[in-house]
């Protein structure tokens, strides 16, 4: 068994760090016109031709299906990684007194829901809500705790962990993702239809939330070598982090609302019926 690899997923011709524990992958290859001689997402079992749609998660898909034999797994990008290297030698002791590491915490200016819907198309980030709140209608306080209360994110996607972790985190992870994609109509624009990588950029940390797991939070840097200042969380860091939040607690802690022109949309749309029916499928299975 391998102790750790970590995915870099690539989509164009670029320096890449690469050794026996990052290995490079080429996203989206199953529609590329290029063929970057490395590790494609389009062998085994896989979702390449949904990069358009997925981003860096459809390398995350190819190590959920393809990798099995490895204790600790993580992703990161060919111009992001976490600061510190990890190595077959460093991973236990990296990893001590935690279940996860992910990148710092990104601050935003509102609460995560109005945030998003702010940045994207109001009508997803509506459809969106819905599905989750029907999903955790029997625990709606952790959703609402995360994505009503909090305004930080960890940002990218990126991750290590273990693999039976990862495992458990993607078979919940893109069932959602999957769930959405049949509700959600897909926008004519590139930037949109990015959406269930958007989406999984809240998906992840909304996940450690509710299991209470133990997140390490890393920096990241453009390549490996370079040096941050302040890699890991310092105390004091952490202590006004808390005191901050705290303090602004009230201020971001809003309900979301769906207007009402963006919920008689939908139910013309027939959206709302898509949703009470996936549900009632899965009830009656």
């Amino acid at each position: 068994m391998d102790k750790i690899k970590i995915l870099v997923a690539q989509h164009k011709e670029a320096k890449v760090y690469a050794n026996d524990v990052y290995i490079p992958i080429q996203v989206g290859k199953a529609l590329s016109q290029i063929d970057l001689g490395i590790q494609g997402d389009n062998t085994g079992d896989n979702i390449s031709d949904l990069n358009p749609f997925y981003c860096e998660l459809t390398a995350q898909y190819w190590a959920w299906k393809n990798l099995s034999d490895v204790e600790y797994i993580g992703l990161c990008h060919y111009r992001r990684y976490f600061h510190k290297e990890f190595t077959a030698f460093n991973i236990d002791e990296e990893m001590k007194n935690y279940d996860i590491i992910l990148t710092k915490r990104g601050m935003l200016e509102m609460n995560v829901l109005e945030w998003y819907s702010a940045k994207l198309i109001p009508e997803d980030i509506a459809i969106f809500y819905l599905y989750m709140t029907y999903k955790y209608r029997d625990k709606i306080s952790v959703f609402k705790q995360f994505y009503e209360c909090h305004n930080w994110l960890n940002f990218t996607n990126m991750f290590v962990c273990r693999k039976s972790l990862f495992d458990h985190f993607c078979k919940w992870q893109f069932e959602i993702l999957e769930d959405l994609r049949s509700i959600i109509p897909v926008s004519p624009y590139a930037r949109e239809q990015r959406l269930m990588g958007y989406l999984a950029e809240t998906l992840l940390p909304f996940y450690t939330f509710e299991q209470r797991l133990r997140v390490k939070e890393l920096s990241i840097v453009p390549m490996l070598g370079k040096q941050v200042e302040g890699g890991e969380e310092r105390a004091l860091y952490r202590f006004w982090r808390l005191c901050k939040n705290k303090i602004s607690f009230k201020k971001y802690n809003r309900e979301f609302i769906i207007p009402d022109y963006i919920m008689v949309g939908l139910q013309k749309d027939g959206i709302i019926e898509k949703i009470d029916a996936l549900f009632a499928a899965k009830n009656n299975y």
